[in-house]
């Protein structure tokens, strides 16, 4: 028999057929169990989640209306608040007061000991985009520190610092992960006076989880007391400028610094960053939260510029004289005058002349040129601020939109 006549008597194309069902049958069960249980944990988890949200809506149902908006608030807003760990070590320096080690070490010696305390976060982004107080993610010169975020589901990451800014006691840092839930922004300038106000945060970390590595954040419920507050902290070495701060009545512990202010939207509209504690270590009912429009122009300017770069107005100023107020009739006010206006400056883009006399920034009355300085230590280019000028023998307040240099 010839090579040909044998290929062609074995080659069967019934046969060849029957076989490759077979193969494609065979791949199909391997990959169906390969699968399975990323298929499986997929149809729990999206189970899960209708189970829960079934579940809460049904203890929902007969609560008075602004029950349930606080309750949806706090559930929509709470996935995106984080715990954060900051660890690491710090310079420490030992003196002596023996003589023969002073001749040694010259009175002392330097060593590192080890460091950590928890703080809050909000996850504002998709891309895991976390912002905090610059406080919080504990760094100085004589620090070497890491962090690692836990989200309430119990997942962790180590985070990066992208870009801190102590004077306003902002930091940002991020997280690589999947899916991760965020918080959208609520506007703060549209904050009134009285309204609901809920801090979510971690004042105890993980000290209440007994060994769970899902950590419920702690809600507090409150109004807003006040806005436009204004204050300055010297700590760790820094001088801290808060400008415009919200004030609240919801209960902010050590710990919740870093934490959400949020409305009764689940919106955010503030970060959660002092308080006043009067002699003590608690929460008294006067709490301080960095506003959301605030955050929300640090990213803006990070993103394009890389920096929240140095506020610039371009006015020039001097201290009024005796004669300067009987002059200009205006005796009954304090006040410094303006000099100089630059071209194309903020401050002539703004409206403001020479020979304007300005009588309060931002609600607060100035005296001298360094009341005026003092109120924009801190500020950040693009923010808004009003001032109230006295000119051709009356009252106006302006507005006056800080430019970068």
């Amino acid at each position: 028999m010839k090579f040909d006549d044998y290929y062609e008597s074995e080659y069967n194309p019934k046969r060849l057929k029957y076989i490759k069902i077979i193969v494609l049958i065979l791949f199909g069960a391997i990959l169906s169990h390969l699968l399975r249980p990323y298929i499986f944990k997929k149809t729990i988890e999206n189970k899960s989640s209708v189970d829960a949200q079934t579940i809460l809506e049904k203890k929902l149902d007969g609560l008075p209306e602004y029950e349930r908006a606080v309750i949806e608030a706090t559930q929509k807003a709470i996935p995106a608040v984080v715990s954060i760990l900051t660890y690491g070590t710090q310079d420490v320096v030992y003196r002596f007061r023996d003589p023969f080690l002073d001749m040694l070490w010259g009175g002392r010696v330097g060593g590192r000991r080890p460091i950590s305390a928890t703080g809050s976060g909000v996850i504002v982004d998709p891309n895991g985009t976390i912002i905090t107080n610059d406080h919080v993610i504990g760094i100085s010169r004589d620090t070497r520190v890491k962090w690692q975020v836990t989200l309430p589901d119990g997942r962790r990451f180590d985070a990066k610092l992208v870009k801190r800014f102590p004077m306003q006691d902002i930091a940002i840092l991020t997280i690589d992960g999947k899916g991760l839930p965020y918080m959208k922004f609520g506007s703060s300038a549209d904050v009134i006076q009285g309204q609901t106000a809920l801090a979510i945060g971690n004042p105890f970390g993980h000290a209440f989880s007994e060994g769970s590595p899902v950590s419920e954040p702690t809600v507090t419920r409150g109004i807003i007391s006040a806005k436009r507050r204004s204050m300055k902290f010297d700590a760790q070495g820094v001088s801290r400028y808060y400008r415009n701060m919200l004030q609240t009545d919801a209960s902010i512990n050590e710990g919740n610094s870093g934490g959400a202010l949020i409305d009764i939207h689940g919106n955010l509209i503030g970060i959660n960053t002092a308080i006043y504690t009067a002699g003590g270590t608690g929460s008294i009912g006067i709490g301080f939260a960095i506003p959301s429009d605030r955050i929300k122009l640090i990213l803006e300017r990070v993103e394009q510029y890389g920096d929240i770069g140095t506020p610039y107005i371009g006015i020039n100023v001097e201290e009024m004289t005796q004669a300067m107020k009987e002059a200009l009739d205006i005796e009954e006010h304090s006040g410094i005058i303006i000099t100089t206006v630059e071209d194309g400056s903020p401050g002539e883009k703004s409206g403001f002349k020479r020979g304007d006399v300005i009588i309060r920034i931002n609600g607060l009355d100035v005296s001298s040129v360094e009341d005026a300085r003092k109120t924009f230590r801190g500020a950040i280019p693009g923010e808004i601020y009003t001032l109230t000028i006295f000119r051709d023998g009356k009252i106006y307040e302006q507005s006056l939109t800080l430019g970068s240099q």
